[in-house]
């Protein structure tokens, strides 16, 4: 019998061991995963740079001259790096500029009256005349995909391809905007600017916002812990050792966004100058649309309770791809951030641009 209880209490011993090193995995690949592709892409020549465009301070990303350029334009409230999982890969081909948007990371903030579409898209343009010598490549995500649309549209001179990643084409053009998944921080960003309560931004998104309703029950627990983070590393982004990082990668970014970038989409000011139907008529360049539908994959519908639960539905994809001359569409069953979420899918439907593109 003790040799018995020995084999139960050694195969019980084993199982806890066991249990405890998934959850230290878990835990280090929920919060050091920015450390180790930092390190991954230094050893990959990988460098950060700033210069001067129009006046601003401009941040940016730069890899190996190993081949023809290619810019990478992040989405709004993210930053340069949360391409780090397909820069590996796309430096291997390209000379990679991966630009911190004006208003993110540590490029300059702007007035508010300069956060539209036509002019940022015009110093990023200044950018690539200045840095990068010549046509490139354009990939941008989400906002940033307006923004190489509108690139281009009006400079085609500068893109010799473009790859449009989850663009929130009609979707983000308020009031419609309003019922969207992603459209709350519009209103968000204008209620923040409006107060003197609160200068924490990413604290007033957590306590008026509804980032963690995708856990249900939990949600209010997640925000108590998110709360109490804050207060112990004042000026750090939050990070949350038990929720995956697609959760953390996104407060990375949050940190270091101006709400007034989102605030000018409240009145729509971000478009002025920028109609989306003669964008997409003008852009001529091969182009790759990646839209994402895994809401409506799994539930058949694109909305819930009213509310689009993705960049663009169905209708909205198909004007899209009605308006464009030269596109190829990709579908993936994805979250939103998709050259994070699913880096394979994203750098197939870049290979597919590249096999595009003289």
């Amino acid at each position: 019998m003790a040799k018995k209880r020995w084999i139960v209490l050694g195969i019980g011993g084993a199982l806890v061991l066991g249990l405890v090193a998934v959850a230290a995995t878990y835990v280090d690949q929920n919060t050091n995963y920015t450390e180790r592709d930092a390190e991954q892409l230094a050893r990959a020549g990988v460098t950060t740079k700033i210069t001067t465009i129009g006046g601003h301070q401009t941040h940016y990303a730069e890899g190996p001259d190993n081949g023809p350029p290619l810019l990478l334009i992040h989405g709004q409230g993210s930053q340069w790096d949360d391409y780090a999982k397909v820069l590996p890969t796309l430096i291997n081909s390209h000379h990679v500029f991966a630009i911190d948007v004006y208003g993110h990371g540590r490029s300059a903030r702007l007035p508010a009256q300069d956060y539209t579409a036509v002019r940022i898209g015009t110093l990023i343009a200044e950018f690539m005349e200045q840095e990068l010598g010549g046509p490139a490549m354009v990939s941008g995500h989400s906002s940033g995909a307006l923004l190489a649309a509108w690139l281009a549209a009006n400079r085609p001179d500068l893109v010799s391809g473009v790859l449009l990643e989850d663009p929130p084409f009609y979707s983000s053009i308020m009031p419609r905007a309003a019922k969207t998944t992603g459209g709350a921080i519009f209103s968000i960003t204008r209620d923040f600017l409006a107060q003197t309560e609160e200068r924490d931004f990413q604290r007033y998104f957590i306590e008026h916002g509804d980032y963690f309703a995708f856990f249900g029950p939990a949600k209010t627990q997640i925000e108590t812990y998110a709360l109490g983070y804050l207060d112990d590393h004042p000026g750090e982004p939050l990070e949350i050792f038990f929720l995956p990082p697609m959760v953390n990668v996104f407060f990375r970014g949050l940190v270091n966004y101006d709400p007034a970038f989102g605030a000018a989409w409240f009145d729509n000011h971000w478009y002025e100058g920028y109609d989306t139907d003669t964008v997409l008529k003008s852009i001529k360049v091969p182009t790759v649309l990646l839209h994402t539908n895994y809401f409506q994959q799994s539930t058949g519908s694109y909305y819930q309770n009213g509310v689009l639960m993705a960049a663009m539905d169905g209708d909205e994809k198909e004007r899209t791809l009605g308006l464009l001359s030269n596109e190829e569409l990709v579908e993936i069953a994805s979250g939103h951030l998709v050259h994070f979420e699913r880096p394979d899918a994203y750098l197939d439907a870049f290979a597919r641009l590249t096999a595009r593109v003289p």
